[in-house]
């Protein structure tokens, strides 16, 4: 594991997303990030890309989320990826995966490109779309960003096809929406501490006292499995298409495990903070309410938590669970 590459992406994202806590999609921003190269990462040398791991190529997406930036980093990393994996060539400008039907697409009326997925007996088909302004139907989540419906008449012709189950795209899309809640959950730890220090009360800072602690404690415990969660199910991507099942399976019991810190985060962190954590000038508002709305993006707790009990279910049977668990190597995730 190169840790010089790693620290020094997460030192350029930090660079670029510091002091932004942008509400609405920025196009200057965006513009940065492609000049930074962050939306190729993923990508081979070959295809265009800089061929990093997952774990150095998600370092900004973390690291925007942290700071409330309202962009579709990593939905533009997961689409570069596909492209590359179809033998496509990358797109300039935001981007997304969207899954053939009606669901919301991510910064949908933002997006220059449209990477769509649908089920055919050859495998997952592919289409490159760009839609212009009249193809969306605008919604937003519950932190005000872009969660538009596209609305196209015609049915898009495929341009290629993916050797790739479903589950594993589903599954990458919930690894987005729990490293991003990872970033969050650091942020609002960091920014409830500092408050707990500034803030007095009876006297003394409101750390001092021992039920504040306690909560901080319990909140700071969430954020940590938050983030090991996540790494695990990331450092698991870099193999997906070849060992899908411990991918698809590290994702979903991350995705459940952010989904569960995400909630209690969020409950501590307005409690600690009081009435000045609602209002919308604070910096903790837009995060929480990104948190909620990752939470139940791209598959909720309770879908990923039935998919978990399903795939053990299917072992518990014949006694392969516990020897298929312990069969799961998870160091590189460490």
């Amino acid at each position: 594991m190169d840790d010089s590459t790693y620290s020094m992406v997460n030192e350029s994202a930090e660079k670029l997303f510091s002091d932004r806590d942008d509400k609405d999609f920025d196009p200057a921003l965006w513009a940065a990030v492609e000049d930074a190269g962050f939306p190729l990462a993923l990508l081979s040398e070959d295809r265009g890309g800089f061929g990093l791991s997952a774990r150095e190529a998600f370092a900004p997406v973390r690291v925007a989320a942290a700071h409330g930036v309202a962009l579709p980093l990593g939905e533009t990393l997961l689409a570069n990826w596909v492209l590359g994996e179809a033998d496509l060539d990358p797109i300039e400008g935001p981007a997304a995966i969207a899954w053939d039907g009606k669901a919301a697409v991510p910064f949908g009326r933002f997006l220059k490109t449209v990477v769509q997925l649908c089920e055919t007996d050859a495998g997952l088909a592919v289409s490159v779309l760009h839609p212009n302004a009249e193809d969306w139907q605008p919604a937003l989540n519950y932190a005000g960003e872009a969660r538009d419906t596209l609305t196209l008449t015609t049915q898009a012709k495929p341009d290629a096809h993916i050797a790739c189950a479903p589950v594993v795209l589903r599954a990458a899309m919930a690894m987005l929406r729990a490293v991003q809640i990872a970033g969050a959950t650091d942020a609002v730890a960091a920014m409830c501490m500092n408050y707990c220090n500034e803030r007095e009360q009876f006297g003394r800072p409101l750390s001092k006292h021992q039920a504040v602690q306690h909560q901080l404690a319990v909140l700071a415990t969430h954020g940590c499995a938050a983030t090991v969660a996540a790494d695990m199910a990331v450092a698991a991507f870099d193999t997906a298409l070849e060992q899908s099942e411990p991918f698809v399976l590290s994702a979903a019991a991350a995705k459940v495990r952010a989904a569960e810190a995400a909630t209690t985060v969020s409950s501590i962190s307005h409690q600690v903070h009081g009435a000045i954590g609602f209002s919308e000038e604070y910096p903790l508002h837009q995060l929480t309410c990104r948190l909620w709305s990752w939470r139940d993006e791209d598959g909720s707790e309770a879908h990923w938590a039935k998919h978990l009990a399903d795939w053990a279910s299917s072992l518990q049977s014949g006694g392969h669970l516990w020897p298929a668990l312990t069969a799961c190597d998870l160091r590189e995730a460490t």
